[in-house]
């Protein structure tokens, strides 16, 4: 019989089933968590899970099935099973990764704006959101520090990649040298855009003493006449379906700012992963494709005008996947900015074509 490596805690699962309504990789595979332990989880198995958590909301008792595909991961790096090199791409460690070949393409950059400058409050916005969308990230900072005590932005990376990707060891420097910075700059705030950097860094800083907050509890957004503004639909973030807290000061800004809100079926701890997670676009592009088919379909249900969505990478896979679908972010709507990330993925994609872009790629592989 297989030896369970896997979490103790899956011995508790009763085989019930609800968890596989909620997630179509247990669905496909047939089985309940704890059979999957115990007959062991295949690499395949592991690539297909978006470590979305809907399984764990799902569970009456709170178990989480998305740690075994976690951990496979992680071993099948240790062993060489998986190829993680291959995907060095993705590395936000390493200074030729995707997103930074993206930055200097497009001449994005942040060195006007002194990062690293001494403030005991600083904006994290998430390099995501400080790759794909520079006026929302300058916008954001401007009102911070004129709002705020926030004088300092920091240009770094959580590394929540990683951890998904099985690089424990890499993730455990990526935190240290978080760590490292926030004391060597005497952080003792930081205020973020990004939900998933939002639960990442707390976690990790909150024991340090540095308490990490939304851009949403610290901007002041000007309410304006019901009457100017349209209906939307909120896509929650995968990281708040445990705690509401984003989704609730979104929702709560947008309809100071005059708009009507419209839910979907699948909101706030039912939300659906939008397949950014786990960079499961990379995996298992089928199931990316039927998660965002059926957002799709419950938007049009709405009949709202826009879908928001508070993660810029929902927002970048929706716009990149469901051609003509008003998706936009909330803070676009919130401040009145147009929407820079529009066609982000597909001009990320056109770096590497041609000649010249077979030298940029050669160059984001060579470390």
């Amino acid at each position: 019989m297989h030896e369970i490596t896997y979490p103790a805690t899956l011995k508790n699962c009763t085989g019930c089933g609800i968890c596989r309504d909620s997630c179509p990789l247990l669905r496909e595979s047939g089985c309940t968590p704890d059979e999957m332990a115990r007959q062991g989880v295949t690499l395949s198995e592991a690539l297909s899970c978006s470590f979305c958590g809907a399984c764990r909301s799902a569970c009456p008792d709170g178990l989480w099935p998305g740690e075994l595909f976690a951990n496979k991961r992680s071993e099948a790096v240790s062993s060489g099973e998986f190829d993680v090199a291959s995907f060095r791409y993705l590395f936000p460690d390493r200074p030729n990764n995707v997103m930074a070949m993206y930055r200097r393409q497009y001449g994005i950059e942040y060195a006007d704006l002194a990062p690293g400058a001494a403030s005991v409050t600083c904006f994290f916005p998430g390099c995501t959101l400080m790759s794909y969308s520079p006026v929302l990230t300058r916008a954001v900072f401007a009102r911070l520090q004129d709002q705020t005590s926030c004088q300092a932005i920091w240009t770094g990376c959580c590394g929540k990649l990683l951890e998904q990707l099985g690089l424990q060891e890499r993730l455990q420097h990526a935190q240290e040298q978080l760590i490292s910075y926030a004391r060597e700059h005497a952080i003792t705030r930081i205020i973020t855009a990004c939900p998933g950097c939002y639960y990442d860094m707390k976690k990790l800083l909150q024991p340090v003493g540095i308490r990490v907050e939304s851009v949403y509890e610290n901007l002041a957004f000007k309410a304006t006449d019901a009457a100017e503004r349209v209906s939307c639909t909120v896509h929650d973030s995968c990281p708040d379906r445990f705690t509401g807290q984003w989704g609730h000061q979104v929702r709560a800004a947008l309809q100071q700012r005059g708009y009507t809100l419209v839910e979907m079926p699948h909101s706030g701890s039912s939300t659906i992963c939008c397949g950014s997670g786990g960079q499961l676009s990379h995996f298992r592009p089928d199931l990316v494709e039927e998660l965002t088919a059926l957002r799709r379909t419950e938007f049009t249900q709405t009949g709202a005008a826009w879908l928001v969505a508070y993660c810029l990478s929902c927002v970048l896979k929706y716009d990149s996947m469901l051609a003509g679908l008003p998706v936009t972010h909330a803070l676009s709507l919130l401040l009145d900015l147009p929407a820079d990330y529009t066609g982000a993925k597909e001009r990320s994609c056109e770096m590497f074509q041609g000649p010249e872009g077979e030298q940029r790629w050669a160059a984001v592989m060579t470390d």
